[in-house]
Order: C-alpha cells, then sequence, then structure tokens
C-alpha cells in the first residue's frame, strides 16, 4: 500500500499539466516595407514587428546597412533605407536577422525590383561647361558630407512635414541639358513662396550649418539623428545657429533669393539619408506617427496589460491629492534575475468633475513626473535630455475613471528584478512648470503616491513560471 502511493507521488506529471506549466512561444517576428513607390529617389521605412524588445534587428540593403530604432509598441522597430536618385534598376535585396521575445534568431528575406522613375528633362541654350546650378549641386553634395554629424540617435519625434505648408513643391529628379552637356539632376524640390515667408524646420533636430555659400546663398542644415538631414537654401534670413535644437514648426529662415539664383524668391530643400539623394516627398509621405504615437481605442488605456485580468493584485489606493490618486503593481507574479520589470500604474478620478492631466508620452521622458523608490527628477538630470524630448499630451480623466499605462524604468535606467525588492510610486507635475505662471489653468497640478509594491524574484527558470490565477 505504501509502496503504491510513494509510486503515485513520485510519478512525473501529465503532459497535459507540464504543458499549462510552459509559457506559449512568442509569436515569429515579421518585416514589412512602407514606401511610395521602389524607385530611384524613393525613401523607405522598414518595420519589424514581434522582435525582441533588447536586441535590434539586423538588416541590409544592397549590401548597405540599417539603423534601426524602437517605437512606443514593445517589440516594433524601424528603419529607413535610400534608394539613391541614381540607383541601379533591377533587383535589390533587403535582408534581415530578426530575434523574438527569446531571443531566437529567424532570417529574412524581401527580393525588392527598382522600377524605373520618370523625371522632367529641360534642354538649355548655353555652352557645354557646367553652369551655376550643376555647381550648386555639387556644393549641396559636399555640404550634406561635410555636415552630417552621424548622430546615433533619432532626433526626430514624429511625422515630417513641408517647410512651408500648402506651397506647390517641384523640380526632384529633373535633368537639365544645356547643349551637349548633361547636367546634375536636381537633387531637392524648389517651393516657390514670396519673399520673406517663413520656412520652418519638418521636425526635431540638430543644426549642424547656419551660413551663407557662394551657390546656394544663406543656408540651413539640420541633423535629424541616423543619417537623416534637411538642407535650406536661398534665404533671405537666417533664425538659428549652429548646434541649436529645434523642434518641429519652429521657424528657421525666410525665403529669399540669396546665392545664384534668378531674381525670383524661391526655397530650395533637399534630404539625404547617409548620403543618398531621396525626394522630400517620399519623407512627408510616410505616417511615423502611426509607429512612434499610435492613438490608443480607449484614451485612458496606454498599455494592452491595462485589460488582463490574470495580473497579480494591485497595492492599496494611496491618498487623494486634489482627487487624484494613485496605485501599481508588477505585470508578473515572479521575474527571473536580471529580468526588466515592467509596472502597471493606475491614476483614478475620485472627484466629482473631470481632471485634465498634462500625461508625459515618452517612458523615456516620464521620469520628469514618475518617480519609483524616489521621488520625479529634473528634466536636465535625465540621462537621454540631449535627445528626449519632454512631449505631453492633456488627457481628460471622468469622475470614477483611471488613467492606465505601464512602465518599466526610473530615471536611473531599466527596472531589472533583484534590484530592488519592491517599488513605491511618486507621480507628481511640479517639474513640467518652471513657475506657477507657466501652468495651464485647469490641468490637474499636485503629488500623488502609493503603498509599494512587491516585486518577486525567482531563480526557476522563467519558461517553467505558472501563468498567475491559473492552476499548476
Amino acid at each position: 500500500m505504501i509502496a503504491a502511493l510513494l509510486a503515485v507521488l513520485l510519478a512525473p506529471a501529465p503532459a497535459a499539466a507540464r504543458s499549462r506549466r510552459r509559457a506559449p512561444p512568442p509569436p515569429e517576428p515579421t518585416m514589412t516595407i512602407v514606401s511610395r513607390a521602389i524607385q530611384p529617389g524613393e525613401l523607405l521605412l522598414v518595420v519589424a514587428q514581434d522582435n525582441s524588445a533588447r536586441l535590434p534587428p539586423r538588416a541590409t540593403l544592397r549590401g548597405r546597412p540599417l539603423e534601426f530604432f524602437p517605437t512606443a509598441s514593445t517589440g516594433t522597430w524601424l528603419a529607413f533605407a535610400a534608394l539613391d536618385l541614381d540607383a541601379p534598376l533591377g533587383p535589390a535585396g533587403l535582408r534581415a536577422t530578426l530575434r523574438d521575445a527569446r531571443g531566437r534568431s529567424f532570417s529574412r528575406v524581401e527580393d525588392l525590383t527598382v522600377t524605373s522613375a520618370t523625371f522632367r528633362t529641360k534642354f538649355l541654350p548655353g555652352p557645354t561647361r557646367p553652369s551655376p546650378a550643376e555647381r550648386a549641386e555639387a556644393e549641396l553634395d559636399k555640404l550634406h558630407d561635410l555636415f552630417s554629424a552621424d548622430e546615433p540617435k533619432p532626433l526626430f519625434d514624429g511625422n515630417f512635414v513641408a517647410p512651408i505648408a500648402h506651397a506647390r513643391a517641384a523640380g526632384f529628379g529633373a535633368r537639365r541639358v544645356a547643349g551637349r552637356h548633361a547636367l546634375a539632376p536636381r537633387s531637392g524640390e524648389i517651393i516657390a513662396a514670396r519673399r520673406g515667408a517663413p520656412v520652418r524646420a519638418p521636425q526635431a533636430g540638430r543644426v549642424a550649418m547656419a551660413g551663407t555659400l557662394y551657390f546656394s546663398g544663406r543656408t540651413v542644415v539640420i541633423d535629424h539623428g541616423l543619417g537623416l538631414t534637411t538642407v535650406y537654401t536661398h534665404l533671405s534670413r537666417v533664425l538659428v545657429k549652429k548646434d541649436d535644437l529645434v523642434r518641429r514648426g519652429q521657424i528657421i529662415g525666410r525665403v529669399g533669393a540669396t546665392g545664384r539664383v534668378p531674381g525670383r524668391a524661391r526655397l530650395f530643400w533637399a534630404v539625404r539619408l547617409s548620403g543618398a539623394r531621396v525626394d522630400p516627398g517620399s519623407l512627408t509621405a510616410l505616417d511615423l506617427d502611426a509607429f512612434l504615437h499610435p492613438r490608443p481605442a480607449d484614451a485612458l488605456r496606454r498599455s494592452p496589460d491595462c485589460a488582463r485580468e490574470d495580473l497579480p493584485p494591485p497595492t492599496r489606493w494611496g491618498r487623494a491629492r486634489a482627487g487624484l490618486r494613485a496605485r501599481l503593481r508588477p505585470l508578473k507574479a515572479a521575474y527571473a534575475p536580471g529580468e526588466r520589470v515592467s509596472l502597471l500604474i493606475e491614476l483614478q478620478n475620485v472627484s466629482r468633475r473631470n481632471l485634465f492631466l498634462d500625461f508625459v508620452r515618452d517612458a523615456a521622458a516620464r521620469p520628469v513626473v514618475l518617480g519609483l523608490n524616489g521621488p520625479p527628477v529634473p528634466f536636465s538630470a535625465l540621462a537621454s535630455s540631449a535627445t528626449t524630448r519632454v512631449r505631453t499630451e492633456q488627457v481628460k480623466i471622468p469622475p470614477r475613471r483611471a488613467l492606465c499605462f505601464s512602465q518599466d524604468m526610473d530615471a536611473s535606467g531599466p527596472l531589472i528584478a533583484g534590484a530592488a525588492p519592491s517599488y513605491a510610486l511618486v507621480y507628481a507635475t511640479d517639474n513640467l512648470y518652471a513657475s506657477t505662471s507657466t501652468a495651464r489653468p485647469g490641468i490637474w497640478r499636485g503629488r500623488v503616491s502609493c503603498p509599494a509594491a512587491a516585486v518577486s524574484v525567482s531563480t526557476q527558470d522563467a519558461d517553467s513560471f505558472v501563468p498567475f490565477g491559473e492552476a499548476p
């Protein structure tokens, strides 16, 4: 009898029970390409999804490596790829190595075919020696090579827009022939505008050059990071200086007719990606906001984990301040040592009227208002302050509703399992406003906190964890 009982207790668990203990494998990563066309002068957006959040993809287009950067969605990475104005037609292989959440490697190949593009050709009377227009193109080539600073991080944070809104732009790729001499194709767009019209930065970046050149006249070059630069020439006035950090929509100069250009006022603007000449229209056509600032179906639920029912119990709500209270919980019952910890944070409106909150979109900049085991820090103290902007969005929180989002880092960097046994939340908006006068009326201001949430660390294999709430 005893022997039979021992045999039952020592027998291996049924396969069904073992399968419940092991989490399902993560989905295989995918790669897609977004562009207007696969033609010379086009900018392509390579999108990798369900990739590891820690290990960026590796890819090449015709042997040239691509630089990936993360998006607002965990596991989604983006990279620009350029087909130069003189790119050869025919096959163009895009080869990539992606990794899933467990680090497993997957090879992906996209067999692209570069088709011909139609560019206008204009025949000019005149001598066969290089014209001022051709010399201006050569000057522009040197300009991009000289002032592209190879910023390793993206300085832009969303869609690019034209430097002059609602103005007609044309001329990219136009071929000109003077006598028997073929001039360099036009590597940018010409925008006709009145003299003195404002020229605005199409996206955030750093001014790499602001000055006067012989052919281009008063010129501004903006480095947007990852080898992406834009240039603006023939300006009547330059309103920025070298190394200025500019934001999207900021006026950087005014339209003019300086340099070797006909008397009519115009703006010439061009885009380069690591030296490749691309149509500015192909850049402004990309919907980067869809990846960098996706709009949730519910504006109060900023993470898919907000809808999960298998999460560990939350902490008690903290004391309400000015109608707002907070609580948090870890997303997993137990983490492996060294694993990245993610916390779910809820800010609930307990008043009888709507509350409006300036919500910081970027998780890397969120420690300005959110402290874990410490108070929030001023923006100037963040390690990423040189390249990250504090972008806020006004969120309306109706009575008894809560703003919910996840956070896996504080001012010192990622939250790592084992570094702290628990995390206490402090949420305060003081650092968003330089003084009382800069706070917008009607926006919640204050400081809330809640009890600490314990983070369990297990030495077991992470794949053997039983999901919280599921029977072993």
